[in-house]
C-alpha cells in the first residue's frame, strides 16, 4: 500500500480515532503491514479511497473489524509465559477452587479475551483439568474471544503444528494431544468441548454483560492486547474488566501492560514474580486483601490511611431498594455470580407470569453460565415463539445454537437477529440486553455469522 510521508500521519490519527488503536512511529513496519492486508482485501483500488473510507465508515462495518483484527495479530502458543502458568497451577487457580469448595459452589468462569487461535484456552483448560480430579462434580466455564473470526475457525478444530508446542512440558503433550496427519497434532476431544469460543471486540460497548457470558468471571486473562491501545481507550477496556470480574476475581495481563493506576480499583497482587490484579470483596479501593496466596506480594497496594464512615441510609432509600422488581434482583445476583438464587427467581417470575419475555431471556442467560444448555435453549425458543421480532432473543439463540456445533440453525437464528436490528437506528439501546445499542448487537452478530461461514 504506497502512501505518501502525510498520508502515513493522517492513517495513523484515524486508526487512534476510529478503532482506539496506537501506532507510534516506531511500529511504522507493523502498521504498514496491517493496512495493506485490509486494503488488498477490500475492493477499494486507490489507498486514498481506502483512507476516505476509513474516516467515514460505519461503526461496526465489518471492513473496519477486520482492519482491527489486522492491526492486532499476535503470536501464541502453548502455556506461554511460563512464569505466569506456575502462579496459575501453584497459587491462583487453587485458591480459587478452594474458595468454591468452601462455599459449597462447585463452580468456575474463566474468560480468555483475545484468545487468538486458542493455544491459551486449551492451556487453561488442561491446568484446570488436572487440578480437578472431581471435575465432573463441578460446572466450569471456559469462554475464549477473539474479534478475528478466522483465529477462532482454527481454535475451534483444535489442529496445531509444531511450533504451537514450544513450551509445553512433555508430559502434557503426551497426555492431552494425539498425531494427527504428517505434521499436525489434535488436541483432546474434552479439553476442545471444555472451551466455549465466540467473536468479541473488546473495543466495543458490549460486555460485560449475560449478553456476551461475560459477567461474574472468576479469572481473566488478557495479555498482549492492551498495548495495540490508545491510552484512553486502555482506561475503557481496563474498566470493563474489572466490572466483568466477581467480587475476589482475578485478571492477568502482560508484564508490559501492568500498571497500578490504569487498573485501579483492581488490586495489584504479586504472585511468584507475576502481576495480578484482583477484584476487592467488600472493600475500599487501596485496602489490603485478607485471603490472597501466601508467596510475595510486595508490590500490593498499602493499606489505606483512612476509613470512610457510612454515614446511616434514610428510611425512603431503604423503601427505594425494596421496590426493585425479582426480575431486576435476579439480574444483579447473576452479575454477581450468585447463580442459584438467580435461578430461583427467574423460575419464580415465570410461574407467575409465562409470557413475560424478560424472564425467559435472562433464566436462559443464567442457565447457559450453570452450565444447564438444553434448558437454556428450552428458554430462548420460547421467547423467541412469543416475541418474534425480538432481535436479542434471535441473537441469544444463535449464539447459542453455534457454540453447540448446531451451525445451520444458529446462522438462521443470528440472520434474522442482522435483519431485525438493521431497522433500528444504531445508537438505540436494545431492551433487555443491559443498555447495548443495537449496532453493538449488530456488528457482533455479523462477527457470528461470519464465523459460521
Amino acid at each position: 500500500m504506497n502512501l505518501a510521508p502525510g498520508a502515513w500521519s493522517e492513517a495513523r490519527e484515524l486508526i487512534a480515532r476510529r478503532l482506539g488503536l496506537h501506532f507510534p512511529e516506531g511500529r511504522q513496519a507493523d502498521l504498514e503491514r496491517g493496512l495493506a492486508r485490509a486494503f488488498d482485501e477490500s475492493a477499494l483500488r486507490e489507498p486514498a479511497q481506502y483512507l476516505s473510507w476509513l474516516a467515514s465508515a460505519p461503526e461496526g462495518d465489518p471492513g473496519l473489524r477486520r482492519l482491527v483484527a489486522g492491526l492486532t495479530v499476535g503470536e501464541t502458543y502453548f502455556f506461554r509465559d511460563a512464569a505466569s502458568f506456575d502462579a496459575l497451577r501453584d497459587d491462583v487457580l487453587p485458591e480459587l477452587i478452594e474458595r468454591r469448595r468452601s462455599q459449597g459452589s462447585r463452580r468456575l468462569r474463566v474468560w480468555s479475551a483475545a484468545c487468538a487461535t486458542g493455544e491459551e484456552a486449551y492451556s487453561l483448560a488442561i491446568l484446570l483439568d488436572r487440578l480437578l480430579p472431581d471435575r465432573g462434580d463441578w460446572k466450569v466455564t471456559i469462554l475464549a474471544t477473539d474479534i478475528h473470526v478466522g483465529a477462532l475457525d482454527v481454535a475451534r478444530r483444535g489442529l496445531y503444528r509444531e511450533w504451537s508446542f514450544r513450551q509445553t512440558p512433555a508430559d502434557i503433550r503426551a497426555r492431552y494431544f494425539r498425531a494427527h496427519g504428517s505434521d499436525a497434532f489434535e488436541i483432546d476431544p474434552a479439553i476442545r468441548s471444555a472451551v466455549a469460543f465466540a467473536p468479541l471486540n473488546l473495543a466495543a460497548e458490549i460486555y460485560p454483560d449475560l449478553v456476551t457470558n461475560t459477567t461474574a468471571v472468576d479469572l481473566i486473562l488478557c495479555r498482549n492486547v492492551l498495548i495495540y491501545f490508545t491510552r484512553e481507550a486502555q482506561q475503557l477496556v481496563a474498566a470493563r474488566l474489572g466490572r466483568a470480574l466477581t467480587s475476589d476475581g482475578w485478571l492477568l495481563v502482560s508484564a508490559v501492560e501492568a500498571s497500578a493506576s490504569l487498573f485501579a480499583p483492581l488490586l495489584p497482587v504479586n504472585v511468584a514474580g507475576v502481576t495480578f490484579y484482583r477484584r476487592p470483596s467488600g472493600r475500599e479501593p487501596g485496602t489490603k486483601p485478607t485471603d490472597q496466596p501466601t508467596r510475595d506480594r510486595s508490590d500490593a497496594l498499602p493499606p489505606a490511611t483512612a476509613t470512610a464512615v457510612m454515614p446511616p441510609v434514610p428510611p425512603a432509600a431503604v423503601a427505594v431498594a425494596q421496590a426493585v422488581s425479582p426480575l431486576e434482583e435476579a439480574r444483579a445476583l447473576a452479575d454477581e455470580g450468585q447463580l442459584d438464587e438467580a435461578l430461583r427467581l427467574c423460575r419464580a417470575a415465570l410461574a407467575h407470569d409465562r409470557l413475560d419475555l424478560d424472564a425467559h431471556l435472562l433464566l436462559a442467560a443464567v442457565c447457559q453460565e450453570t452450565g444447564e444448555i438444553p434448558a437454556a435453549l428450552d428458554a430462548l425458543r420460547a421467547a423467541v415463539y412469543l416475541a418474534p421480532e425480538s432481535a436479542l432473543a434471535h441473537f441469544l439463540l444463535g449464539a447459542l445454537l453455534l457454540r453447540c456445533e448446531q451451525r445451520r440453525r444458529g446462522a438462521l437464528s443470528m440472520q434474522t437477529a442482522v435483519r431485525l436490528l438493521a431497522l433500528v437506528p444504531p445508537d438505540e439501546p436494545i431492551l433487555g440486553a443491559g443498555g447495548v445499542s443495537a449496532g453493538r448487537l449488530l456488528e457482533a452478530a455479523r462477527q457470528h455469522l461470519e464465523g459460521a461461514a
